[in-house]
């Protein structure tokens, strides 16, 4: 068995946090602004100016989720609030989908 010491760990958890912080902030805001431009669609804006919202809102949600990332107490709790919350977007977009 492979022993790591404290430091590799440390580094392993900033790389794991770092891709949760881009990687999957990235998905994470993807999954977001399609399911509200789809949201603001069904309650009647006009179809241009809902993505347009949706994608002006994009840049916070952004923002948000990858200072969420860092702020997890490990690079786990991370990806697991990442996966709670892209599931229930994926499923309210593939329900709603057009």
């Amino acid at each position: 068995m492979i022993d790591l010491n404290g430091q590799t760990r440390g580094r392993g958890s900033i790389f794991l946090r770092v891709l949760a912080g881009t990687l999957g902030a990235y998905g994470l805001t993807s999954l977001a602004t399609v399911a509200l431009s789809l949201l603001l669609v069904g309650i009647g804006m006009n179809r241009v100016e809902a993505v347009t919202a949706a994608a002006l809102a994009s840049f916070v949600i952004f923002a948000v989720v990858a200072m969420a990332v860092f702020h997890a107490p490990s690079a786990v709790h991370a990806w697991r609030w990442l996966l709670a919350f892209a599931v229930p977007l994926a499923l309210a977009i593939l329900a709603v989908k057009p």
